[in-house]
């Protein structure tokens, strides 16, 4: 146990060596956005909320998306150096990745699933799955939710209804120009390029902040008499 708690301490020294402040390219992104943020300390899950005129719109995403990084990763290795490295700087907000650090936090690119509803009083819902990548939205389905409660709940039992739930063709085989304007609908809604940017960099931070946490509650554990 003596040696495993030291392993463990060592870690968390570590990790806090690294800092856990929020970067400054995530608040700034949150001072200036519509959306708000919930984020408690232990979930998977953060959610941004905003409202759109009589809109109530959701996006919902998963740290547990940051295991995509290392296949991405993987792939950039075996690809074209100069590309990745234009890829990278696409995404990075102030342009400058000399730095370590915050300007490595925004370089990052990797898939992240959302989930977004987008709910009107007595209209029901739709629910767009989108994966958030190189800074943008790729939209693989629309589903039409008539119970904006169904919507909006993330219960098992829920998640099992709505995967019942007709969710339209592929959003890659509709009409060209329906995908266009369905794009353009969503940046209205500031579902767009920064808030693209914004999510794996999230993921990123909240997944360093969780892993100091959860190393502490496991050296308690195994310390406890």
């Amino acid at each position: 146990d003596k040696e495993f708690t030291s392993v463990l301490e060592n870690e968390i020294k570590h990790e806090e060596e690294q800092g856990d402040e929020v970067p400054e390219y995530i608040t700034n992104y949150l001072k200036t956005s519509p959306f708000q943020i919930t984020d408690k300390p232990g979930s998977d899950e953060v959610i941004l909320t905003r409202k759109f005129g009589n809109e109530d719109i959701k996006v919902v995403f998963s740290v547990s998306d940051i295991n995509n990084a290392d296949e991405e990763e993987e792939l950039d290795l075996e690809g074209d150096l100069e590309d990745e490295g234009q890829q990278q700087q696409s995404l990075s907000a102030s342009g400058d990745d000399t730095e370590e650090g915050e300007d490595d936090l925004e370089s990052l690119t990797f898939p992240v699933r959302c989930l977004i509803t987008i709910s009107k009083p007595n209209a029901g819902s739709i629910s767009v799955d989108a994966i958030a990548q190189d800074g943008t939205f790729i939209v693989e389905s629309i589903s039409n939710i008539k119970d904006s409660v169904l919507a909006n709940t993330s219960t098992a039992e829920a998640d099992w209804e709505k995967r019942g739930l007709y969710s339209g063709p592929p959003f890659s085989e509709l009409d060209e120009q329906l995908q266009i304007t369905f794009e353009k609908y969503l940046e209205e809604r500031q579902i767009d390029g920064d808030l693209a940017n914004f999510v794996p960099n999230y993921v990123f931070h909240k997944d360093q902040v969780e892993y100091t946490n959860w190393l502490k509650e496991l050296k308690g554990f195994v310390s406890a008499k």
